[in-house]
């Protein structure tokens, strides 16, 4: 159990270029629902702005289904799961 009451079952792949990183989660479970992400976020800075989306999925009753980053029915959605990614990716960085 998470700190944010959320259960991961995430598997990352990380690519390091200098103080950034690429991040690749393949399953996160949240309270919003069960995303998939993948971006890249700056570890020697870690804060909701240094992160980058570069695709972000839901899991749909079909499968998953992409969703439109510059929706503004999708943007509180993501502004919610930020902090939430952020934490996951400190976790992960420190345990490096």
């Amino acid at each position: 159990m998470f700190k944010h009451g959320i259960i991961l079952s995430i598997k990352l792949l990380y690519l390091q270029r200098g103080f950034v990183q690429l991040f690749n989660i393949s399953r996160i479970n949240t309270d919003f629902g069960i995303f998939r992400v993948s971006g890249d976020w700056c570890f020697k800075n870690p804060e909701v702005e240094s992160i980058s989306l570069k695709s972000i999925e839901v899991m749909g009753t079909d499968g998953w289904v992409l969703l439109n980053k510059t929706s503004e029915s999708n943007s509180q959605l993501i502004n919610n799961l930020l902090p939430l990614l952020l934490s996951h990716l400190q976790l992960k960085h420190s345990a490096v």
